[in-house]
């Protein structure tokens, strides 16, 4: 009896836990406003850093602790900007320049 009463007891300390980590925000969004976060190293979460993280957004300034997904993150694409024509400026030391000085 004394050990289905301890089983219990046992469990009633660890179900608000595991709610409490079942609730916390996942991923790497903000909660609040959608924004990339920051992952921030804290020593007291350094034991269980595979399941969660101290977060910080760079656009809102959220902080929190947010759940640890799986998923690897998406890299961002690299947008390609083409150069523009260089404005001719009458450099002489340019080598298309058609007319010469001399």
């Amino acid at each position: 009896m004394w050990m289905f009463m301890t089983a219990l007891w046992v469990v009633m300390l660890l179900a608000p836990l595991a709610l409490l980590v079942a609730l916390l925000p996942a991923g790497r969004d903000c909660p609040r406003c959608g924004g990339e976060t920051i992952l921030l190293r804290t020593r007291m979460l350094m034991a269980i850093r595979r399941f969660l993280g101290r977060r910080w957004c760079t656009a809102c300034g959220w902080e929190g602790v947010m759940r640890a997904t799986g998923s690897a993150p998406v890299p961002a694409l690299a947008h390609v900007h083409e150069p523009q024509e260089e404005v001719d400026d009458d450099a002489v030391w340019r080598p298309e320049r058609n007319d010469t000085l001399f």
